[in-house]
């Protein structure tokens, strides 16, 4: 479960008529930007700069929806934490196995 409540998560308001004209690291840069303080007040500073990754390097997830849909918002950290804990305990799992 993540540190804080995901009803927390609300989007700032985002004029996403900008993302159209911006490309490549310039366009990750805008949306992360935009969602980081959120992921950050809701899952704290050891898993907002992973998250916030995660969603920009994601292809599948849409980057308007991502701004200004609070559901999609939620949904989309929401899977990207739980595959980041995931793999944290998968980690953990393999060290304790190689640990004579």
């Amino acid at each position: 479960m993540p540190p804080q409540q995901e009803a927390m998560m609300q989007l700032p308001h985002v004029n996403v008529a900008q993302l159209d004209s911006l490309q490549g690291d310039d366009r990750n840069n805008f949306v992360g930007n935009n969602i980081y303080s959120t992921i950050h007040t809701a899952y704290g500073e050891e898993y907002a700069p992973t998250i916030t990754g995660m969603l920009l390097d994601e292809t599948a997830v849409d980057f308007k929806l991502l701004l200004t849909q609070n559901q999609y918002f939620q949904a989309k950290a929401r899977e990207a934490y739980e595959l980041l804990i995931q793999t944290k305990h998968n980690q953990e799992m393999a060290m304790q196995q190689q640990t004579p």
